[in-house]
């Protein structure tokens, strides 16, 4: 049987997806935008299926692929039809913009691929064993760890700040919020070395011990996050052991993920109005396990009283919304930025308690266009490589993207044996998942740059202590490496 080339594919899909965009009327804009979403959807696929088929290895390239289905194509099947009943829902005209959004997301995604591809290609990671020696020594690392977490997540609550909603002063002055909402976020590493040590057990006695003990940090973890109404922190929480499973097993847990989004879509449409109605109930310093069920279910009937459309809440809060408005607006509205929002990237590698003045590294796209009422919308890697350079932006932006992507992954495969790197780069693939294809070039520089440098420290300081403990304990004894 004849298999046609994963990038004959990818060559024939954005021909076919541009012919679409051009040979069909905007007026007719269902059409045209479920025929170039759908060419989109179906080469990057099948890319990945010829990829990735029989050998599934989490590595960028797929990450990001998922984030590119997920938050700029899949949501267009939806809404395309949704603004086409009703379209004096659709204020900005995001109707006109799916399909030239599509064509912009597969041609991002092509150009990621090409540069990720250029350096050693078809690479994968080797199948990972971690050493069942190294499990009891990470007590010494992640404890100390462990108590930093929970002192910076006391500061933020005492300071105002835990409520996501609302911004307190400690927030808008004082550089010690970027150090503690940083520090607030690595309880997400401590859940997934505990479900890497429970996926790598090969014993099952051993294993349910393990896996308990992952499950009940889990919990505790939800636990403080869950009053909160913090969408993002809960949703990193539980993709966790998702993407852990998949590092560790290399199969997808397709009942697990099904029981997610089934649980997980009502649940993330009720905390949208959640988060604004817990302020009736608790003070902004304050921390009411109490109050969590009442508001949770004043949210519920308000959203049955304003007949709240669950999957038109959830899926219009997609990612492609500023890229399409970008790709429709900015070239008539502005001039072109000439790379001005990549001055910011030389600020990653300066701490801000070293330089409190250290600007800000989110762009937000109300800077030019204000699309969301009291709130903001990210920009998106591909709508500040348009701003910048126009659709070559685009080009240049996601190849360069592919190889620093590649060599990312190189860096980290490399030292996949050790512990401390796999749990890092898990931590570093949630971040990729969900978050970072919405923000600009210099916020994955930083984000990824704070994985590698973490993954450096940790290491560093379990060699340390442990050769200090073992002198102590065991003069005579050479301590064994991790």
């Amino acid at each position: 049987m004849t298999t046609i080339n994963r990038w004959v594919v990818l060559f024939w899909g954005i021909t076919l997806s541009f012919a679409f965009l051009v040979a069909i009327p905007e007026e007719h804009f269902v059409f045209r935008s479920i025929s170039v979403t759908l060419v989109a959807v179906l080469s990057i696929c099948y890319y990945l299926y010829k990829r990735y088929s029989g050998k599934l290895s989490l590595q960028s390239d797929l990450l990001i692929s998922i984030n590119t289905l997920v938050q700029f194509l899949i949501p267009v099947f939806y809404l395309a039809f949704y603004y086409q009943a009703y379209p004096f829902l659709d204020r900005h005209n995001f109707r006109y913009g799916f399909a030239v959004t599509s064509f912009a997301a597969l041609l991002g995604q092509s150009m990621f691929f090409l540069g990720y591809e250029s350096i050693r290609s078809s690479m994968y990671f080797p199948r990972v064993k971690i050493r069942e020696a190294s499990y009891t020594k990470e007590f010494i690392i992640f404890l100390p760890l462990l108590i930093s977490i929970w002192i910076s997540r006391v500061v933020l609550l005492t300071t105002g700040s835990y409520y996501h909603i609302y911004r307190s002063e400690f927030q808008s002055t004082s550089f010690w919020f970027s150090i503690c909402t940083q520090l607030s976020q690595f309880g997400l590493i401590i859940i997934m070395v505990l479900f890497i040590i429970a996926f790598s057990e090969e014993r099952k006695i051993d294993k349910k011990r393990k896996l308990g003990i992952a499950i009940v940090t889990l919990a505790l973890e939800m636990v403080w996050h869950l009053p909160s109404g913090a969408r993002s922190e809960i949703t990193m929480s539980i993709v966790a052991p998702v993407v852990t499973f998949i590092l560790i097993k290399r199969k997808v847990p397709i009942r697990v993920l099904t029981t997610i989004l089934l649980i997980g879509i009502p649940l993330f449409a009720l905390y949208d109005n959640y988060r604004y109605t817990i302020s009736n109930y608790v003070g902004l310093t304050e921390l009411k396990f109490s109050a969590t069920l009442p508001a949770l279910i004043e949210s519920r009937e308000w959203m049955k009283e304003q007949e709240y459309n669950i999957v038109e809440k959830t899926i219009c809060r997609y990612d492609g919304q500023s890229l399409n408005y970008l790709l429709m607006n900015y070239s008539s509205d502005y001039d072109w930025e000439k790379g001005g929002t990549y001055k910011n990237i030389p600020f990653v590698v300066v701490p801000r308690f070293i330089y409190p003045e250290k600007p800000v590294l989110t762009v937000a796209i109300d800077n030019w266009y204000h699309l969301v009422e009291g709130g903001s919308s990210p920009i998106t890697f591909w709508g500040e490589s348009y701003i910048n350079f126009s659709w070559f932006g685009i080009i240049a932006m996601s190849f360069l993207l592919g190889l620093g992507m590649k060599g990312y992954d190189l860096f980290f495969a490399k030292r996949m044996s050790n512990q401390y790197w796999l749990c890092l780069y898990g931590f570093g693939a949630v971040f990729i998942i969900l978050k970072l294809t919405m923000h600009t070039a210099v916020v994955w520089i930083a984000t990824l740059l704070h994985v590698i440098v973490l993954a450096f420290v940790f290491t560093s300081l379990h060699t340390v202590l442990t050769k200090i403990i073992h002198r102590k304990a065991f003069p005579h004894i050479r301590p064994t490496r991790v």
